[in-house]
């Protein structure tokens, strides 16, 4: 055989073993008992294979039960508030800039063109011209004017603004429930858009004693507050007692799960850094004051390390899996999740809903910044708060986790609050834009209406997979019994590359992270049925072509190029409606779409190649055969 055929085998030998390692974490998942789970048993696989290898297949709501939960982002509300306090904000500062008192009102009607004006009623007609381009770009940049009329003006929206503040509002409501769910550890959870304002929410693997309590977690919207970190002293004392309280696993408390003996606990001085929240929820029990709280810091560091620093080096896309990560699960991988003790004073501080807007900007050194905008009646209270606590620590939490603790450098007044990163650089930029998504989404002002909710059973699951399990075996048995009989060995040969097939279609579906449902079930089967179609083609070429007098050999070579222009426009055609329902689909018609296209893909390959290298290797040694088995 040539060159070209040994790299095609060494090439497929690769594929076919990098299949199997990629399955082998979901086929050792499957044999574990549900006792095993819930014990957090990491199972038989050692951690040099899992941090390769650590994918396993992901089964959707309708094969293993869940939640199924469907919200409306209420976008009309959202701006009313905005235009509402956009009027304040025009009051406020016409007062304050030209000594104007004018009357202003906007978020009325229930038209989206109504809602997003803004009416404006000065004390006489000469005091509008106040009213510019100037006095828009410095306070209300979303806003251009739209008509004069006497003594009132009435400004709208931008079409711009309104779309940007849509988008935002259902990503900043995807961020909130996302945090939501992470408290589960629900790896497999999704969330999706539906239409402009909807969105669909599926968290599967969630048992029923947990259903009401994911219900309730995830209708709240999260509450953003500011609070003044405790003095050096309230801290120091507290910690002593905290660090004293840290569990030895020689001599683990027994009201502590000894599951969560394997996490790793780091407290020394004022530091307490722990990879499970429920240890160190067990170490402040009793000790936190009542003129204090307590917040969590989340961040991220590697398992080896046992003082847990940070490290701040990861992709977003890495943060995401790991914050999916159960506090309460096992420590797979070399990367953990990390919670940091924070106190900080209950009464010195003030909550967060009146934050009106967040950017990143930049400084004079071209250092990213975080610019916050209050509303004008919280624009005072923070002023003042800056200014009682000036050069201490501000701690920016959502409910008990905190995402930053800037120093104050001094008092801020006006509500423009200007918050430094330090540093220049990727993870700079990426810290800038995590906490502006913080203050957005913490101070959810577009309310979410629960629209429905279900849940499956771990039963009908159950169900649903043996169904699709016996499925897939009857369709692929009927086409493996339709080759062998209608085409002898080379049926034999189309079916080698039908197992094949399901094999790269399993290990595409791993390694792409897809989730697979009842839908995707349907999209493989008809995988089976379609893989076969270009075998088919190319072997009523080859029968063409020996029953016109052609050798072997040569009625193979023939074979597959006339076939392979007809082969390619169909499962191009096929791909292209699989991209448009992946597009404009959602949630299963989306997981059929990814199904079927990673089966064509397949089947494409396993047609066009696998199963030539078997003719090439079974008739291209020595003489040239009389006849061919097909």
């Amino acid at each position: 055989m040539d060159r070209k055929w040994k790299i095609r085998v060494a090439t497929l030998l690769a594929l076919v073993i990098g299949a199997h390692l990629m399955l082998v974490p979901t086929l050792v998942d499957m044999t574990r008992t549900e006792a095993e789970k819930q014990a957090d048993d990491v199972g038989p696989l050692p951690e040099w294979f899992t941090a390769i290898f650590s994918q396993r297949l992901i089964l959707g709501l309708d094969l293993q039960g869940g939640i199924h939960l469907q919200y409306k982002v209420d976008i009309e509300e959202a701006l009313k508030r905005r235009a509402s306090g956009s009027a304040g904000v025009v009051e406020v500062q016409l007062k304050k800039d030209h000594q104007l008192a004018v009357k202003a009102k906007g978020g009325e009607g229930e038209d989206l063109d109504e809602i997003t004006t803004l009416t404006v009623e000065f004390p006489s007609e000469a005091d509008t011209d106040k009213l510019d381009q100037e006095f828009l770009g410095r306070y209300l940049p979303d806003y251009e004017i739209h008509t004069t009329r006497d003594k009132t003006v009435e400004l709208t929206m931008r079409n711009a603004a309104i779309d940007s503040f849509r988008t935002e509002a259902l990503d900043n409501a995807i961020e909130t429930i996302e945090r939501r769910i992470n408290a589960f550890g629900v790896a497999e959870s999704t969330i999706s858009k539906r239409g402009d304002s909807e969105l669909v929410v599926e968290l599967p693997g969630i048992s029923e004693k947990d259903f009401a309590a994911a219900k309730e977690r995830l209708s709240q919207t999260g509450h953003l507050h500011f609070q003044i970190v405790a003095e050096p002293a309230d801290l120091q004392a507290f910690m002593k007692k905290v660090v004293a309280r840290a569990p030895k696993k020689d001599a683990w408390p027994p009201e502590l799960d000894a599951a969560l003996q394997e996490h790793i606990v780091y407290a020394a001085g004022t530091t307490v850094r722990a990879t499970s929240r429920d240890v160190i929820e067990y170490m402040i029990k009793g000790q936190v004051g009542d003129d204090f709280l307590v917040g969590y810091e989340e961040s991220f560091a590697e398992k080896k390390d046992k003082t847990l620093a940070q490290i701040d080096t990861l992709s977003e896309d890495q943060e995401r899996q790991l914050r999916k990560a159960s506090s309460k699960g096992p420590l797979d991988g070399s990367l953990v999740r990390v919670y940091t003790l924070r106190y900080v004073q209950r009464k010195a501080g003030m909550t967060g809903e009146n934050v009106t807007d967040a950017r990143v900007g930049t400084d004079q050194f071209n250092r990213p910044e975080v610019n916050m905008t209050f509303d004008p009646k919280d624009a005072d209270k923070f002023y003042e708060m800056t200014k009682q606590h000036t050069k201490k620590s501000m701690a920016i939490m959502i409910d008990e986790v905190v995402f930053s603790a800037p120093n104050i450098k001094e008092p801020i007044p006006g509500g423009r609050v200007r918050i430094e990163m330090g540093s220049v650089g990727a993870t700079a930029n990426k810290e800038a834009f995590a906490l502006v998504g913080v203050l957005k989404s913490g101070a959810l002002r577009a309310p979410l209406r629960k629209l429905y909710d279900s849940q499956v059973g771990p039963t009908l699951g159950a169900d649903s997979v043996s169904a699709g399990r016996t499925s897939i075996i009857v369709g692929f048995a009927a086409v493996v019994l339709f080759m062998m009989v209608y085409y002898a060995l080379s049926g034999l040969v189309a079916n080698l590359a039908l197992l094949l097939n399901l094999l790269f279609v399993m290990a595409g579906l791993t390694a792409f992270g897809a989730t697979l449902t009842l839908p995707g079930i349907a999209g493989i089967v008809l995988t089976v049925g379609m893989a076969v179609d270009a075998n088919v083609l190319i072997f009523e070429r080859i029968r063409e072509e020996l029953h016109a007098g052609i050798g072997v050999r040569k009625a193979i070579d023939v074979g597959y190029e006339k076939a392979f222009t007809a082969i390619i426009d169909a499962n191009i055609t096929t791909i292209i409606a699989a991209a448009v329902l992946y597009q404009f689909g959602s949630g299963p018609i989306r997981g059929f779409a990814v199904t079927l296209a990673i089966g064509i893909l397949c089947s494409l390959y396993t047609a066009l190649v696998v199963t030539r290298l078997v003719f090439d290797w079974w008739y291209g040694r020595g003489p040239e055969a009389a006849k061919m088995s097909i």
